[in-house]
C-alpha cells in the first residue's frame, strides 16, 4: 500500500473474539456468487490489518500497531494465541509503525521492516507463538517489505537492501542496492522466494534471480515482458517448475479511484517456457476489474480504495493452470481460473460489506481468509469446482 494509507488508521482499541455466522444466509458478511460462502469474521483494528502467513498450524498477521498469531489447526474457526504491539523507542506503545504488509516468518522467527516513521528491521524470536520476543534490530535496513531467503538466513528488502541473518541476534546489512546493474534497477515493491534460493521481483520488468550459491550477488535468469504499469506482487507455482508465472499490479489513488477500466491494475499470467535459452518471459493475459452494481460484485463507487488488484495466493492443486484467490481492494475477494493456455476467467467472488480487501490466502482445499483493511479477516468458503 502507498504511505498516505498511513492517514486511515484509527484509534480504536483491539477486538480479537471471532464472530461465527448466524445463519445460512450468505448476507451476514457480505455478497457473494453462489459458489461462495462467508463463514466468520475475525475483527482487527479497523484500517490496519495489511498481510498475512500460513507455516504449518499457525496464522502470522502484521498490523500497523501490532502483530497476531492464530492457531489455524481448524480453518473455519482459527484460536487467538497472542497480540503483540509494536513499541516505540521509549517503550510506550507506537502509534504506527508502516508497514510490511507481506510478512516475512520461517515460524522460528519472524521480520517486521518498519519503512515508517523509522527505516528499522525488526528480528522478533516466535518459537513461542503465547509470547513472541524481539531479539534484535538495525537501523537503516526497514524497507517497505522484506523477504526471507534460504529459510530466513538471508532478507531481500523491496528497494534492494540485502541483510545476513545467519546469527538473528545480530543482523547485517550487506548491501543497500543488490539490483543497481540490473534490468529493473531497485524500485521493486515486494520480492517472493519461488523456490529455495530461487527469487521473483515484483519489479517492472519482473527478474528471476538465483541467490543459490551467492546470496550478496543474486544472479539474473530471466526477466519478464515490461508491463503497464506498478508491479505489486507475483508468484511462480511449484516451485518455479510451473509453466504460469502469476503476478498483480497496484493502481490507488485514496478517494478517487471511482473508475473500474483496463486502466486498472489487475492480475497477470506469464508464460515461462522456453526461459532458460530466451531468458524471458511472454506476457499472456491480464483480467481488470470493470465497474457495475453491487449485485453483480462490480460497485461503481470504489472509495477509498478503488478496484486495485492486490496479494494473491494459487490453490495448492495449481499445475500448470488452476484456481488462484485474489484481494482487489473495494471488490473484495475474486476466485479466478487459469487455463492451461493462461487464460483467466472470474468463476467467483466475495464483497465485504464496508470493506476493502487487500489479500486473500488458503488456507485448505476450501477456506480461504480474505484479510481486510477496514473490516479484519472474513473467512470464506469455496464451494465451487478446482
Amino acid at each position: 500500500m502507498k504511505r498516505a494509507l498511513v492517514a486511515l488508521a484509527t484509534a480504536l482499541s483491539l477486538m480479537t473474539s471471532v464472530v461465527p455466522m448466524a445463519g445460512a444466509g450468505q448476507s451476514e458478511g457480505g455478497l457473494s456468487t453462489d459458489n461462495v460462502e462467508w463463514v466468520a469474521h475475525v475483527p482487527f483494528e479497523v484500517g490496519t490489518a495489511t498481510g498475512a502467513r500460513v507455516i504449518g498450524k499457525y496464522l502470522y498477521v502484521t498490523t500497523w500497531r501490532s502483530f497476531s498469531i492464530y492457531d489455524v489447526s481448524n480453518p473455519e474457526a482459527p484460536e487467538l494465541l497472542s497480540i503483540t504491539p509494536f513499541l516505540g523507542n521509549d517503550g510506550d506503545p507506537s502509534p504506527i509503525k508502516f508497514e510490511n504488509e507481506d510478512v516475512a516468518t520461517n515460524g522460528e522467527i519472524m521480520i517486521f521492516s518498519e519503512e515508517l516513521p523509522d527505516s528499522v528491521l525488526h528480528v522478533w524470536n516466535v518459537e513461542d507463538k503465547t509470547a513472541p520476543v524481539q531479539i534484535a534490530s538495525l537501523i537503516g535496513a526497514g524497507q517497505h517489505t522484506m523477504s526471507c531467503i534460504l529459510d530466513c538466513k538471508w532478507l531481500y528488502g523491496s528497494d534492494g537492501s540485502i541483510v545476513d541473518l545467519r546469527k538473528p541476534t545480530k543482523p547485517k546489512l550487506m548491501k543497500e542496492k543488490w539490483g543497481d546493474d540490473m534490468p529493473a534497477g531497485n524500485s521493486g515493491h515486494d520480492v517472493t522466494e519461488v523456490a529455495p534460493g530461487l527469487v521473483l521481483t515484483s519489479t517492472n520488468p519482473m527478474m528471476f534471480l538465483d541467490a543459490r550459491k551467492d546470496p550478496r550477488n543474486p544472479k539474473l535468469l530471466a526477466i519478464s515482458e515490461q508491463m503497464t504499469g506498478f508491479v505489486h506482487s507475483n508468484q511462480w507455482p511449484n516451485n518455479a517448475k510451473d509453466r504460469w508465472a502469476l503476478s498483480t499490479g497496484e493502481t490507488w489513488v485514496p478517494g478517487a479511484d471511482a473508475v473500474c477500466d483496463e486502466n486498472s491494475a489487475g492480475f497477470s499470467t506469464h508464460d515461462t517456457s522456453g526461459y532458460k535459452k530466451t531468458g524471458s518471459f511472454k506476457l499472456v493475459d491480464t483480467y481488470v476489474m470493470k465497474g457495475g452494481t453491487y449485485a453483480d460484485g462490480s460497485p461503481a463507487i470504489n472509495a477509498p480504495f478503488g478496484c486495485s488488484s492486490h496479494w494473491f495466493q494459487q490453490h495448492s492443486t495449481f499445475e500448470n493452470g488452476g484456481l488462484v484467490a485474489a484481494g482487489f481492494y473495494n471488490h473484495g475477494t475474486r476466485f479466478l481460473d487459469i487455463s492451461s493456455k493462461g487464460k483467466i476467467k472470474e468463476v467467483g467472488w466475495f464483497l465485504p460489506h464496508g470493506g476493502g480487501t487487500s489479500a486473500a490466502y488458503w488456507l485448505s482445499n476450501r477456506i480461504v481468509y480474505a484479510v481486510d483493511y477496514q473490516r479484519g479477516i472474513d473467512v470464506l468458503k469455496y464451494n465451487g469446482k478446482f
